[in-house]
């Protein structure tokens, strides 16, 4: 297909497929001649996906083409890729060097056992949020971090299993990017969800939730 067809089933302007393709983050088309090129389904695949990264998880262009060099550049070790794939999707925080956090983080992953490298962006977010919540005075809140953690393995092992049911590093690559942006979106979606359920049923209990009727509505007598 032509970049006009790309554009109309990808739905992204030609002028940002261009900078795509500047910045790296979707591969050059055939060439057919100096200034035509043609391009394939895997172009609209990868199109779909840089938009759900940059729109939905809200990820920047130099972390979406970081991403796609990590895959480009795959070795033999596919935990190590697929490591480095997930990694790229974490923003990673400093915090505070004697921070009581970075034990405490380290500490509960040594409790719960989790094979988890030095390495991982993730811990540095973890530690920060427990600094921040610590210095909130929202002791409480860190009073569930255990009950986070067995809610959060709990869904990563039917997560990991979605993923390695998929044949090849470059599908299983993908799935934990679409896992980690759009799983994230919507586990946060539920959550904001949720909360308001049990807001509701707590604070007004005597409430009922009004719901469509399915049955057909009877005609208005003559």
């Amino acid at each position: 297909m032509r970049m006009t067809e790309l554009s109309q089933r990808s739905g992204v302007p030609i002028p940002t497929i261009r900078y795509y393709i500047r910045e790296g983050l979707l591969p050059s088309g055939q060439f057919t001649s100096p200034n035509q090129a043609t391009y394939d389904d895997s172009h609209v695949r990868r199109l779909a996906l840089i938009r759900a990264m940059v729109e939905v998880g809200e990820m920047s262009i130099a972390a979406v083409g970081k991403l796609f060099r990590h895959l480009e550049t795959k070795g033999g070790d596919e935990f190590v890729t697929l490591g480095l794939v997930q990694y790229s999707l974490t923003r990673e925080l400093s915090p505070s060097d004697d921070s009581d956090a970075v034990t405490r983080v380290r500490d509960l992953l040594d409790q719960l056992g989790w094979r988890v490298n030095d390495h991982n962006p993730a811990r540095s977010v973890l530690a920060t949020t427990v600094e921040t919540l610590d210095r909130l005075g929202y002791d409480d809140l860190l009073g569930l971090l255990d009950r986070y953690a067995a809610a959060a393995h709990e869904l990563a092992e039917a997560e990991v299993d979605l993923m390695l049911a998929r044949e090849g590093l470059d599908n299983r690559a993908g799935a934990v990017v679409v896992t980690g942006v759009l799983g994230d979106a919507m586990l946060s979606a539920l959550r904001r969800l949720a909360q308001e359920d049990v807001t509701a049923r707590t604070l007004r209990p005597t409430k009922t939730t009004k719901t469509r009727s399915t049955s057909p509505r009877r005609k208005a007598a003559k």
